[in-house]
């Protein structure tokens, strides 16, 4: 572009010129005029120079006024001119002005290159783009900016534009700046003409930096990419999971059911190396699906209530029984002064406890395992619970111990390595307690053991108390009692238990020391009111030892067992002997409290008291059931067939949903297991066609799922379907017999008792709370526990209900009520659970008349079921 000052000095020019002709017009006349007197004067006959210059004559005057008026005419029309001429370029010079304005001013760089390819104009954006200052471009030939095979474009396009005379727009090119990076770039290129010949002078054009633009796409590509591989990732998970669970169920079911039958002592150790194989297979199936869900951000965890340290003992009798096999002692403590109801994932929690004390088992031959969990820090309701798995196992070398955390790396990774495992459980764990808000780590010397900890963030539950208070009706302090244990550790948690309740222990590692402490305090005229004593010390200690204490007690001190296994023999030769009640290692301390009761207690002992066949789950269900059950592979078919069989249910077996919806259009049955994944019609298509049917029919039958998948979302399609409950493969007996439970409380019954019935408070209380404790496995404890839940969660959820019925909100007023009704069903309060279903499907009827009548109905029930529940209680707590 021309500078800006060069203008000006030639509109400055201009306007001086349109001044100038004007005056030279009436000088040219008055010149005129003087001449024209000189000429009279020399051609005259008389007269000077002045009398004719200032009196000529009429002829002459007016010749000189016309000449005069000619100059000054043609100076006027001269400046009249000059003058329009000068406005016009004042115009023009405004206009190119304001383009040069707009023009330097664009983000666009805009360049014009001339025939020889040398650019000649171009703005603050181009030299930006290029890299390049405007003295370096005035003399640098476009090739330059171009890689080769981008010049060869260019040429191609100029040739096009020269040949058509039509410009070309978005044409996409890699520059190479001044410093050498490569920008991608769009330009347009349009020609430049001569005004009078046409020909073509040049070409211009703009030019756009899209380098932000093509690395944004190509990082979307890159995510669109990524999250299409992840979801295919996530479906060769899912669908090998169910690949492989599905065998897995059948090698389990059957495993289980052959380890009833009768087996010689050889047979039975392979089949529990068969099982014990399984089980290992399930557990690296659920690693991989967990650190697949955890590397895609699709782990999520649970939020709810539970007690610590019942949590606990649960979870270690998971892997107690292989403990034991290897003579370990197994134990664990949690501090006094650490809350007992916390609210966090409590699945996750396990899942990372069961994988060190699974690990602590693998890597120690003797000696023993402890948990140990302590407060890192609470303030207010949150705290950071440590966790600590200690082993006296093989250790691990300090170079090892940072690697054990990544995902399929091991302390051993030779071939020919000792322990198996696919070295993915401790970079899964790893990870969810970081999700959890906690960090893990280890502390090991080779030899010596290992001491594997972790934190956990919790918070306190608002109804937690003193981990170590007893309810305000049980008072056992001042009891005296004596722990037989010759394990320290495991004596040491025991007395600190028993210390917390205000009793009185003392601990003795061996059947002599036991009988000493007994000795002792008799000669003080005063007895052990309990013994809590080790089933396997050493030799037939633990039997003399009981026999002793009966002996000498003369019967005053009650006797308590603690055993390494439920086996019903173990149990019914303890129960020969006199032995009050057993629990069962780690001990947990409801368990250790309800067997002190129950010691105690004046009643008669029953073997089921005991912990024996009571203790062992019993999924035979009090009637029959005619159950459909659409399967398609045949050694599945054949264990459940086996499984229900065992159960005295009739069972139909079809091999897909079609089959299935089609066996129901015939007949009606009291249960469908549904499995998910079957040929021809999968179960939620079957599933949603036998909803429609019973619109018709206006029978209900319960659908319980049974699927492989175990993927997140599974159960949620599941019910989605309409069906009523979940159970994932492989099947657990326990649980599937729960299921049917939940969903059948009525039809698993001989008769179905009507809502009077049901909550008379006589005669059927007896009934009712012994058939809702072995609903509960027989845990007294459990059972208050999930009573208590039940009568505080209610309350707030039947307000939820009002709300909306009053927000006419179907999807609020469906949850909940299908909500309270499943609570109800665990109880087998079926009026309240009828009330309930009756109300959720009334969420698609507007207006709400039949809902608030429905409401108030319910909130009746509820208030009956409450009364109930607590006579019940009432009543264990006086047993």
């Amino acid at each position: 572009m021309k500078p800006k000052q060069t203008r000006f000095k030639k509109q400055e020019s201009l306007v001086k010129l349109t001044d100038s002709v004007f005056l030279l017009g009436v000088g040219g006349g008055i010149v005129y005029w003087m001449i024209a007197a000189w000429l009279s004067e020399l051609t005259a006959q008389s007269g000077n120079y002045l009398h004719h210059f200032f009196d000529p004559g009429l002829h002459e005057l007016l010749n000189r006024v016309l000449v005069l008026c000619f100059f000054v005419f043609f100076g006027v029309r001269v400046n009249r001119t000059l003058r329009q001429c000068r406005k016009a370029n004042e115009a023009l010079a405004g206009s190119e002005e304001k383009h040069r304005i707009i023009i330097e001013n664009i983000e666009d760089g805009y360049y014009e290159i001339d025939g020889a390819g040398r650019f000649i104009i171009f703005n603050n954006s181009f030299r930006n783009i290029t890299g390049y200052d405007a003295y370096s471009l005035q003399r640098l030939n476009y090739k330059l900016l171009l890689t080769p095979a981008e010049t060869q474009k260019i040429i191609d396009t100029f040739d096009n534009v020269r040949r058509t005379g039509r410009s070309i727009k978005d044409l996409g090119l890699v520059i190479v700046r001044k410093d050498g990076t490569p920008r991608w770039v769009e330009t347009s290129v349009s020609p430049i003409t001569d005004r009078h010949d046409g020909k073509l002078r040049g070409y211009r054009g703009l030019l756009r930096d899209v380098t932000g633009r093509r690395q944004a796409d190509a990082l979307r590509q890159e995510k669109m990419a990524a999250e299409s591989a992840s979801r295919s990732k996530s479906e060769f998970l899912a669908n090998m999971s169910h690949e492989i669970r599905t065998p897995l169920n059948a090698i389990i079911g059957m495993v289980e059911m052959l380890l009833d039958s009768g087996l010689s002592r050889d047979q039975r150790e392979d089949l529990k190396v068969v099982q014990s194989a399984a089980y290992s297979l399930l557990s690296v199936i659920n690693d991989v699906l967990d650190f697949s869900k955890i590397e895609a951000g699709k782990l999520e965890l649970e939020r709810t209530s539970f007690n610590l340290r019942d949590f606990l003992g649960e979870a270690l009798k998971i892997l107690a029984i292989k403990a034991h096999e290897k003579r370990l002692e197994l134990a664990y403590r949690v501090a006094p002064d650490v809350p007992d109801r916390l609210i966090g994932d409590p699945h996750r929690f396990r899942q990372v406890l069961l994988n060190l004390v699974g690990n602590a088992v693998k890597f120690t031959d003797s000696g023993e395992i402890v948990v140990l969990a302590v407060i890192k820090s609470l303030e207010a309701n949150h705290l950071l619970l440590h966790v600590a798995v200690k082993d006296t196992g093989i250790g691990i070398a300090a170079g090892k111990q940072a690697l054990i955390f990544e995902a399929f790396r091991q302390a051993d990774g030779s071939t020919n390595r000792k322990y198996e495992g696919t070295g993915l459980g401790l970079a899964v764990s790893a990870q969810l307690v970081k999700l959890m808000g906690g960090r893990i780590g280890v502390r090991s010397e080779l030899g010596k053991g290992s001491v594997f900890h972790f934190t956990i963030a919790f918070e306190v539950a608002p109804d937690a108390m003193d981990g170590t208070a007893l309810p305000d009706q049980i008072d056992l302090s001042g009891l005296k009692i004596l722990v037989v244990d010759d394990n320290a550790t495991n004596a040491r948690i025991l007395c600190e238990m028993l210390s917390s309740w205000k009793m009185t222990p003392q601990s003795a590692s061996s059947e002599s020391m036991g009988i000493a402490l007994m000795r002792g305090l008799k000669k003080r005229g005063a007895d052990f009111d309990l013994a809590l004593v080790d089933s396997e010390l050493s030799g037939s200690g633990t039997f003399s030892l009981i026999h002793k204490l009966q002996q000498e007690t003369s019967g005053a001190t009650r006797i308590i067992a603690m055993l390494t296994t439920t086996a019903t023999k173990d149990v019914d030769q303890l129960h020969a002997v006199g032995v009050r009640s057993v629990v069962t290692k780690p001990v947990r301390p409801s368990d250790l409290l309800d067997a002190i009761i129950q010691a105690h207690s004046t009643e008669p002992i029953a073997a089921d008291q005991l912990g024996g066949k009571g203790a062992v789950f019993s999924a035979r269900l009090s009637a029959p059931l005619d159950i459909l059950v659409a399967e398609d592979t045949p050694f599945n078919q054949k264990f459940i067939a086996r499984l229900l069989g065992r159960w005295h249910c009739r069972v139909t077996i079809v091999g897909n949903g079609q089959q299935a919806v089609e066996a129901l259009s015939r007949r009606a049955f009291d249960l469908v297991l549904m499995d998910v994944q079957m040929p021809r019609m999968d179960g939620l298509t079957a599933t949603m066609r036998i909803r429609e049917m019973e619109k018709q029919t206006r029978r209900h039958v319960p659908i319980i799922a049974m699927t492989a998948h175990a993927m997140r979302g599974d159960r949620e399609r599941c019910l989605d379907s309409g069906m009523d409950d979940y159970v994932s493969k492989p099947i657990s007996s326990a649980l599937l017999s729960e299921a049917i439970r939940r969903v059948l409380p009525k039809t698993a019954r001989p008769s179905t008792p009507d809502a009077k019935k049901e909550f008379s408070p006589a005669r059927d209380d007896d009934r009712i709370l012994t058939a809702l404790l072995d609903a509960f496995n027989g845990d007294r404890g459990f059972f208050r526990e999930m009573a208590e839940m039940f009568i505080s969660d209610y309350p707030p959820m039947i307000k939820t209900i009002q709300q909306a019925i009053d927000a006419n909100d179907a999807g609020l007023l469906r949850r909940t009520a299908h909500s309270l009704k499943g609570m109800a069903r665990n109880f087998q309060f079926d009026s309240v659970a009828d009330v309930a279903q009756r109300l959720e499907k009334s969420a698609d009827q507007e207006p709400y008349e039949a809902a608030r009548a429905l409401f108030h109905q319910l909130a009746g029930e509820l208030a009956i079921a409450q009364t109930r529940l607590e006579r019940m209680m009432g009543r264990i707590d006086g047993d």
